[in-house]
């Protein structure tokens, strides 16, 4: 039984690192109440675009607390990849609109986050509470099923450069699976 623990581990990141791009493609996310967070908003450009980097911008009302926001940002990609989230600290030069920004990567589908604020006891409130409360599509997007975005057009990708990485990504969850495979394989044959 003890061999298969380290399987389950490995089987359990897999399906964390191939986590599937699908939802309701192409519409953005956002948390429209921000009552009682300190927040007074959060913006960012509509279109997570190829071209330049991405800024997010938050501004904090009078009864917030905060001497540091943190924003958390994942990228998934078209192939189905969701990188790790990142955590960066906002900067700010009038403790009232803080910003980071995020730097766009090839074959992108979306980018999701989260602000936490922290106050000067180190106390940190999240928000949301827990996942992601906003996310932004990019402007050539593949939902798992469909392609689309304001370059999409039509065909299987978006352009000719995005197909080329696009038909080289998928097969890397395939990839994994034969690998799962084989681990397992070794492992009831040990036994």
């Amino acid at each position: 039984m003890r061999p298969l623990i380290p399987l389950a581990i490995v089987m359990i990141l897999i399906s964390a690192a191939t986590v599937s791009a699908a939802s309701e493609g192409g519409v953005n996310k956002s948390i429209d109440e921000l009552a009682d967070t300190g927040l007074d908003n959060v913006d960012s450009p509509s279109v997570f675009s190829q071209e330049g980097d991405f800024v997010i911008s938050v501004g904090l009302n009078e009864s917030s607390d905060a001497v540091k926001i943190y924003a958390t940002t994942q990228i998934c990609v078209n192939s189905g990849l969701c990188y790790p989230p990142e955590q960066t600290e906002m900067v700010t030069e009038d403790n009232v609109t803080w910003t980071t920004t995020v730097s766009p990567m090839t074959d992108q589908t979306y980018v999701n986050w989260n602000i936490i604020l922290e106050n000067a006891s180190e106390n940190q409130t999240k928000i949301p509470d827990s996942g992601f409360g906003w996310k932004v599509w990019s402007d050539c997007w593949n939902d798992g099923t469909d392609w689309g975005g304001e370059d999409y057009e039509g065909g299987e990708s978006c352009n000719d450069s995005n197909s080329e990485d696009s038909g080289r990504s998928v097969p890397t969850v395939g990839i994994a699976a034969v690998i799962s495979v084989f681990v397992m394989a070794a492992i009831i044959r040990h036994r």
